[in-house]
């Protein structure tokens, strides 16, 4: 799934791609680090959104669930490194 998000090769340079759990611990990881071993930092009190800062953009939206089953409180995390 993180392989699978369409950007340019520009923009892969500078873009990692990540599910995290609930916990926002890293389950997958485009650059295959941090695996089950790193959190990724957002504000997670809503189910969509994204935060800048001077170094990056992080953007981040809540899996859905499947029907009724509400899911597992996972989210699809795009982090872009910005030109220094």
């Amino acid at each position: 799934m993180v392989d699978g998000v369409r950007l340019s090769e520009a923009e892969r340079q500078t873009t990692r791609c990540v599910i995290v759990d609930a916990n926002k611990r890293v389950l997958a990881a485009s650059d295959r680090l941090g695996v089950l071993g790193e959190t990724i930092d957002f504000d997670s009190c809503t189910s969509i959104g994204f935060q800048n800062s001077q170094t990056k953009t992080v953007a981040y939206a809540l899996t859905p669930g499947y029907e009724t089953y509400r899911g597992l409180g996972w989210y699809g995390v795009i982090i872009q490194r910005k030109a220094t």
